[in-house]
């Protein structure tokens, strides 16, 4: 029995492997194709082949590429009609099962046969129906979170962090602060945050979002800016068991400092020690038993009294050499 060709037309749009679309029944109603012998075959819009083998219970398809995938293919043909289906996972991971239902119609034309006489041809066509892809109950690989760094300034950080990997690709990302403001949208794989407070702690998070709308957020990162810093260098002099300080004047603060002290901490009494006060930018400390790490910090103070630490270091303090002839007292 010759069978003919239908010209199917493609209502909607096809999401094949590779294109995943989650939660989505997309349906393809009639393409370009053919029946026969229980044999479904068509191109999607996207030059993409189906061929739906009832007989040998196959589901091919060629994309445009020429990758081929099969799938193993259940088809029932009650008289005019085909019911069948098939499930897989396309590309990005995403299960999906295809139910087809398609009718069949039977036409008769008449016409002359060989030697002149006349017969009746029966023609097998798709009259119409619909190859459903039921994304709706699919899943991708979970999506891994992604695992924070950062790098900080005095006002700013950077967070960096790993590739998003399971899910849909492509990810986008976005950044949350303590507060749960979005702060950054990226697709890259580091934000900078600026305008933040002198020696300050934040905590940061980084959202994950595939191209299926799944979310996966990291660990929140607890980050800190620098403190403030006028530069302070501390040189001890062993010729006088003196340390002096040197630093640059406040950038800092809202009204400028008007004078500093040079603070020191005094181990025996377990307190820090106001050493020197001036308004200038150097002073010189003294007032402690050597051979000990002494620490240190500058506090600069505005015309109002307030005051801003910079600068705390632990200064090693040694012994002054002997006075000139002590080596020869003993000879």
């Amino acid at each position: 029995m010759k069978k003919a060709l239908q010209i199917l037309v493609l209502v909607g749009s096809l999401v094949f492997a590779g294109q995943a679309k989650a939660d989505t029944v997309v349906t393809v109603r009639n393409g370009t194709g053919s029946y026969s012998s229980n044999r479904l075959a068509f191109y999607d819009a996207n030059g993409t082949y189906l061929v739906l083998d009832g007989v040998h219970g196959i589901a091919t398809i060629t994309y445009p590429d020429q990758t081929v995938l099969t799938f193993p293919y259940r088809q029932t043909v009650p008289g005019l009609s085909v019911t069948g289906s098939w499930s897989g996972a396309d590309e990005s991971g995403y299960l999906y099962t295809a139910t087809v239902h398609e009718t069949l119609v039977q036409t008769r034309h008449g016409g002359s046969g060989r030697g002149g006489g006349y017969r009746t041809i029966i023609v097998t066509s798709l009259a119409g129906g619909v190859i459903t892809y039921d994304y709706a109950g699919a899943y991708a690989p979970p999506l891994v979170a992604p695992v924070v760094t950062w790098d900080s300034t005095q006002t700013s950080v950077t967070l960096s962090w790993t590739a998003a990997s399971g899910g849909v690709p492509p990810y986008s990302y976005s950044v949350f602060d303590q507060n749960g403001t979005d702060v950054a949208d990226t697709a890259d794989l580091t934000a900078t945050v600026t305008g933040l407070a002198l020696g300050t702690a934040y905590t940061f998070t980084v959202l994950t979002t595939d191209s299926a709308g799944r979310q996966k957020k990291s660990a929140p990162a607890s980050v800190y800016t620098l403190g403030p810093t006028l530069n302070t260098v501390y040189t001890y002099n062993p010729e006088d068991n003196t340390v002096t300080a040197t630093w640059t004047a406040d950038p800092y603060a809202v009204s400028p400092a008007v004078s500093y002290s040079v603070f020191y901490y005094d181990w025996f009494f377990g307190v820090w020690v106001d050493g020197a006060d001036t308004t200038g930018t150097s002073a010189t400390v003294s007032g402690w038993s050597p051979d000990v790490y002494i620490p240190f910090y500058i506090a600069a103070y505005d015309v109002n009294g307030v005051e801003t630490d910079y600068d705390q270091q632990s200064v090693s303090v040694q012994a002054p050499p002997p006075p000139p002839g002590d080596e020869d007292e003993n000879d």
